[in-house]
């Protein structure tokens, strides 16, 4: 099965139907023992309400700890991508790239990273501006 080509339109990625199924049965769980402590208040149906509150929380917290080490990698590997395309010059302009920035170069092409890292940084250029420009996708559908 070959995956299809990555372009500015189809590159979003969401979250998992299994992530988005838990996290809606964790909601409605918070809703439910929201309407317990109404019905039946005391400890119990106020501490059963924090307990889904908890919950919910850990499974965002547990996302968004998965999408800064992501970013790090990214990170990490668009400076080593740098240093290899880009002239030695270069290297401590690329250093200025935001995280941002660097996370969006990430699809463009090895031949096309240069002048979008110069774009980049002389007209600030933001994450979707940099993707708007690049023509020739590298695909990155593993993402969190």
């Amino acid at each position: 099965m070959t995956t299809p080509a990555q372009t500015y339109a189809n590159h979003r990625a969401l979250p998992s139907p299994l992530f988005i199924a838990a996290f809606l049965v964790l909601v409605v769980n918070v809703v439910w023992q929201g309407i317990g402590v109404f019905q039946v208040p005391g400890f119990g149906s106020v501490m059963a309400l924090l307990v889904a509150l908890a919950l919910v929380l850990a499974m965002l917290v547990a996302r968004r700890a998965a999408q800064i080490i992501q970013d790090r990698i990214i990170r990490l590997e668009m400076q080593v991508r740098l240093q290899r395309v880009l002239p030695v010059e270069r290297h401590a302009e690329a250093a200025r790239l935001t995280l941002a920035q660097l996370v969006a170069l990430r699809f463009a092409s090895d031949a096309e990273l240069p002048g979008l890292v110069h774009e980049a940084l002389a007209q600030s250029l933001s994450n979707d501006a940099i993707k708007r420009k690049i023509s020739d996708w590298q695909a990155d559908w593993l993402r969190v």
